[in-house]
Formats: C-alpha cells, structure tokens, sequence
C-alpha cells in the first residue's frame, strides 16, 4: 500500500515529568494474514512487540463452537510475515475470554474471563504459567464485573493492572480501574480513574505506554467519529484520578469502531481493532508510527503472587429464607458430563469435597419448598473449617412472596435476557411438584418515566413469565398475573443500585 503524504503528530502535554509524543505516518492497513471473516477484538502485544494475541467471536473453532464470544488466539513475527493465528486451547474455554498480558519477568500470563450464571455475568481475572498448561483464578479483593465482557492491560514494568469493568459504583457502565501490584505480591482493590476519562457510557480496552503515563483507550460516551474512537490521555499525578483532557486520535478514527490500540518502543507500528470496511466485524489493523516516550527504568521487579490453592471444598447449610431454621434437603450433585448423584442428608450442614477441576452444580431440594442451586467453578476453594456458605430456600406457603432475582429483561422490554431461564424452570419443576400450590406473578418497575408506561411494561413482563409457564405445561388456571408499575418500591427510587431493586417480577403463593 501506497502512504499518503500527510502524517499525524499526536502531543499529550503532561505537567508530571514528562511529554508523551506520537507520530503516525501513513494510513492504517488491514493485517490480512491474521484477520478472519469474523470478528477479531481486544488485543494485546508482548513485551518484544514480535507477539499479537487477541480474541476471536463466535470462530468455529472456539472451544464453544459459533456461540462462543471470545477465545484466545495469537499471531507470532517471524521474519516480518505473522503467522497464522492459533488458538490457546489450554486456557480457552466457552465462556468470553480476552487477553491481558504478561508479568515483567515473563513467569505469568494474565487474561480475562466473563461467564454468565444465574442470571448475571460475572467477571474474573486469571493467571496461566508461561507454557499456559496451568492456570489459576485471581484473588483481588472487591474485584466485580457485571460485564459480558472485560478487557485490559499490564503495564510494562508489571506494576499497574488496568481493567474495564462494569460495577455499581462507577459513572456508568464499562468503567477503567486500575489495581496497583503490592509489595508482597498481592494486587490492590480496583480503584476508578475518575470523570476526566470515565464517562455514563463505555470505556473499554486500556493500553498504557511504557512510561506508565500515557494511556489510550476506546470509549463511545463523547462525540466521535463511530461507535468507539480511540483517545489518548496522559496521567498528571499519582493519584491515578488526574488525566489531561483525552485527545481523540482523529487521523485512526472511523465512523466505525475502533478499539484496543497497542504498540511497543522502538516498533515500525501501532496496532488497533477496527470495523471500518469489514461488514461491522473487527480487523486487525496497523499504522506506522515513531514515539518519543520515556520508558520506565525498571530498577527491582516485584513478582505477583498466585496462591496455591488447596482441594476444592464447599460448606453449606440449607436453611428456611423466613425464619433462618435449618432443614434437611436432599442434594443432587451434577458434574459437568451430566452425570447425577443423589443423595439426602439429615442435617442441615454438610461438606463437598473434590478431587477435579471440573465445575459441578449441587441442587438442593426440600418437601414445601423451592428449589435451588450452587455452581461451584474450577476457580472456587473453599478450605476446611472456613465461612459456611448459608442457602435460603423459599417456603411455599400461602401469601410468601418469593422475588425472582435472576429473571432479568432488557430495557424498557418483556424480553428474557438470556440465561433467565434457569430460574424459570425452578418455578415449573416446583409447580410441577406442588399440584395444590397456585400463584399469582406481580411485575414492578421503578418510579422513574410515565407511570402509565410503567403500569403497562410491568403487567407485560409479569405476562411474560406467566406464557412462560404456561407454554411448559402449567395449567393456567393454576397461574394469574399482575403488574404494579412502580406503587409498591422495596428500596429507594433515589439511586441506581436500589432503583434497581424495584425493576423486578415476584410470585406470591395464594394457595398451597
């Protein structure tokens, strides 16, 4: 490809001891050689800069087949031609993943994963040796993401973990945190880069430079060119909350979506996502570059730490979600194959301990009352002797309101998010089990918008997961539903994280 003539100088003045300058020359162009017919997204860049690992969607190759939104691939250089992409198999699984990076001494591999599981997603980072044929879940304290996906960075030097994550203390949704590498090896708790940079919208995929200062990033919370446009900021304190104003990057920016901006010192170019003339799909792009930024001295290198785990083993006690009493339930242990064991306890607390690292769902069932279940992953460990997980079963008695907490909709619809099934179907084989019981379903929203809106959406979503039941063979004379707008709030309408509270579908027992 021919260059034009022009060229871009990019100046991010900072008044904290240094100026980061960007030149790029020329126009981007698609990496051909690694990009597919889907789509390609959140990159990352190894420490040499001769390393491409980024995801791929829905790949039929993914460990999840089509469905799958993102494994981990990489491209390698090799005498100036990239190879072709290959899967990391060993730490992909059918759930999202995305990459991070390496620790400074090489010893770690950080990337992200994003499962969805009863209702909500759930957001993790993990830790693969240098081979990737071992892998650990990371414990950061007051670490959440609510997310369908997650994407970040590590600073060079292997001292800053930056992540985007959505939480229900940030200024929107995807917000940029930073977590700082302690001393003894541990990561701080994830702290918001503040307004200047985070905005109600979304800010995704974080790249800092090599002077721990200069970051970019993607966002479509401020008038652009696309969807996402890239900016560059320059961090003024370090505080991690001070940034100079974010300088978009006008000459890479598309009316498409451009994302995940990387790049080494000392490389012919930058790399960055793109989904200009790709049919919306993410490509692999590139664009020459010269920089002049102050790389960090690396003078001692703190090595994360991650914790040796013990057996995997869980301690529950089933109790009534009313009166707090314990109850015997029976337990029905389901391994990831499908294969089911049950078996019934007589009292109320117990042990499960195993040898694998397969998930396994354990149900646990009591005569009167609903139904429910614990997902323990590979990642969860539970010592002996440590905190006991309580699980709350609902009576079934008559005027009991049971909230569906994990039946969930999109905004402003009756339409089901995905996963809110599971729930659902705990109603069906209750029902099911309980011919006597009838209910009645209530629908509420918040207090927010047109009250008679609210009365219509919240008689549709109550509606809604009556058809559902109904459709599954529930008798409907057995099934009666209402809604109530935003008349009956069970917590404040002041702030987002009790408004949603509210925005909720419940069933009451009117006969058992």
């Amino acid at each position: 490809m021919s260059y034009r003539s022009w060229l871009l100088i990019l100046t991010i003045v900072s008044g904290f001891n240094a100026v980061g300058q960007i030149t790029f020359y020329g126009a981007p162009e698609s990496m051909d050689s690694i990009n597919s017919r889907i789509s390609e997204q959140f990159l990352s860049i190894s420490k040499d800069g001769n390393t491409l690992f980024f995801s791929r969607e829905n790949h039929r190759l993914n460990i999840g087949g089509v469905k799958d939104e993102g494994d981990i691939w990489t491209s390698t250089l090799e005498d100036t031609i990239w190879t072709k992409p290959t899967s990391i198999k060993a730490i992909n699984d059918e759930h999202f993943s995305s990459p991070i990076g390496f620790t400074a001494s090489g010893q770690y591999f950080l990337y992200n994963r994003v499962r969805f599981e009863k209702g909500i997603y759930i957001g993790e980072i993990w830790a693969a040796n240098s081979t990737f044929e071992a892998t650990q879940k990371l414990d950061i304290s007051a670490f959440r993401n609510y997310s369908p996906i997650q994407s970040g960075c590590i600073s060079q030097d292997g001292k800053f973990l930056l992540i985007s994550i959505e939480t229900n203390i940030g200024y929107g949704v995807d917000d940029l945190y930073v977590c700082t590498l302690q001393p003894d090896g541990s990561w701080s708790r994830p702290r918001n880069l503040g307004y200047t940079i985070n905005t109600a919208f979304q800010e995704i995929t974080p790249f800092l430079a090599g002077d721990n200062k200069t970051l970019i990033f993607a966002t479509n919370g401020r008038e652009g060119k696309g969807s996402f446009d890239l900016y560059a900021t320059t961090r003024l304190d370090d505080t991690w909350r001070n940034w100079s104003t974010p300088i978009n990057l006008q000459e890479i920016n598309t009316p498409g979506s451009e994302t995940s901006f990387v790049f080494r010192a000392g490389q012919d170019y930058a790399y960055f996502i793109s989904t200009q003339n790709s049919d919306g799909y993410g490509d692999i792009k590139r664009i020459r570059i010269t920089e002049e930024i102050e790389e960090v001295v690396e003078d001692t290198i703190i090595e994360m730490v991650v914790e040796k785990k013990p057996i995997p083993a869980v301690n529950f006690k089933v109790v009534n979600a009313r009166t707090g009493a314990h109850i015997d339930s029976r337990i029905s242990l389901i391994s990831e194959e499908g294969d089911t064991l049950n078996y019934t306890k007589t009292d109320s607390l117990f042990l499960l301990e195993s040898e694998g690292r397969s998930p396994y769902r354990v149900e646990f069932r009591s005569q009167g009352y609903l139904k429910d279940f614990f997902v323990v992953e590979p990642s969860f460990y539970h010592p002996l002797g440590d905190t006991v997980i309580s699980i709350a079963l609902e009576p079934l008695q008559t005027g009991n309101t049971v909230v569906l907490k994990n039946v969930l909709f999109y905004r402003g619809t009756a339409n089901f998010v995905e996963g809110s099934e599971r729930e659902l179907d705990l109603i069906v084989e209750m029902l099911e089990e309980n011919p006597d019981v009838k209910i009645l379903l209530k629908g509420h929203t918040d207090n927010r918008g047109d009250a008679s809106l609210n009365l219509q959406l919240s008689e549709e979503r109550a509606r809604a997961v009556a058809d559902y039941l109904t459709n599954h063979d529930i008798p409907t004379n057995r099934i009666s539903s209402k809604g109530f707008g935003g008349t009956e709030p069970v917590a404040s309408n002041l702030y987002e994280e009790t408004r949603r509270l509210n925005r909720r579908v419940e069933f009451e027992v009117v006969e058992d």
